[in-house]
């Protein structure tokens, strides 16, 4: 039996609260490797996402401004005789220091199927993003306060944790679960923190004192332990490929820092030296 992502729309609405825009997505849909019949077909699929993504309420609560989100899809036509199916490249950014890449997205498809949310019903096409769409909230709210992300982080763990009662599009799903385990691990945790000090750091910043470099250096404390334990760490090198602008701002006076940042983040060594007094 075909896989239906329908669900009745009164229940929906019933169920929906209305917030402000809490997500900003914006879908690019590749489709060069589907038949011209698939193509046409899914001409309208990237604005489906886009609006099952951001029409919908996330947190439950309004913010100041919406989390940006950016996805790439890279389709190859994987259909049954009864079914039209698909597999995908999957690629999701908050546009700063954060990313995930999944090559390994199968799901069903129908371009008359409508996107409908469920707590409870598990589909391969809208749980998967659910899924990524929760990790990328809860590594949000995780800079908004200590562990603040938990409750998206425990919501993306419980989607992983409905695959396992369909045997047809568990590909993929056993590493997605890893990584939601490692986020929520006590050896994550010092990460988790880091960014909550960093992030309360930079609403300082512009201040006379030198409150935000306390909190910055505490953080980068916290970044520096990871790395020398885990030089291989790739949090916490998107996360300095994201901020290490901002961390030449807030310690471009700083030599001790400055060092550190070199040795942490050699990537971007050049820009570091800039500001090192020789």
């Amino acid at each position: 039996m075909r896989w239906s992502i329908v669900v009745l729309a009164v229940c929906f609405f019933s169920m929906h609260t209305v917030h402000a825009q809490q997500v900003n997505c914006e879908v690019k849909l590749l489709l060069e490797r589907l038949p011209l019949e698939k193509q046409e077909k899914l001409k309208n699929f990237a604005e489906d996402i886009e609006a099952y993504i951001n029409d919908y309420d996330w947190t439950g609560e309004s913010l100041e401004e919406p989390i940006p989100v950016a996805i790439q899809i890279f389709m190859t036509d994987k259909s049954v005789s009864y079914e039209d199916r698909y597999s995908a490249n999957f690629f999701i950014s908050n546009k700063s220091d954060l990313q995930y890449y999944d090559k390994y997205w199968y799901f069903p498809y129908q371009a008359r199927d409508q996107l409908i949310h469920s707590d409870t019903f598990f589909h391969p096409f809208t749980g998967f993003l659910d899924f990524y769409v929760y990790l990328i909230l809860g590594n949000e709210y995780d800079k908004y306060g200590k562990l603040l992300g938990t409750p998206f982080f425990e919501k993306a763990k419980y989607i992983s944790e409905q695959v396992g009662f369909n045997s047809v599009f568990l590909l993929g799903w056993k590493e997605r679960t890893k990584i939601v385990e490692k986020i929520l691990s006590e050896e994550n945790k010092s990460f988790r923190l880091m960014k909550d000090l960093f992030f309360l750091g930079l609403t300082y910043f512009g201040e006379e004192d030198s409150t935000a470099q306390m909190y910055c250096r505490q953080a980068l404390s916290y970044l520096d332990q990871i790395l020398l334990s885990d030089p291989q760490n790739k949090e916490a090198s998107q996360f300095l490929q994201g901020h290490y602008l901002e961390l030449i701002d807030l310690f471009k006076e700083d030599q001790e820092v400055l060092q550190m940042l070199v040795r942490m983040d050699p990537r971007h060594t050049e820009m570091y030296q800039k500001y090192i007094k020789k």
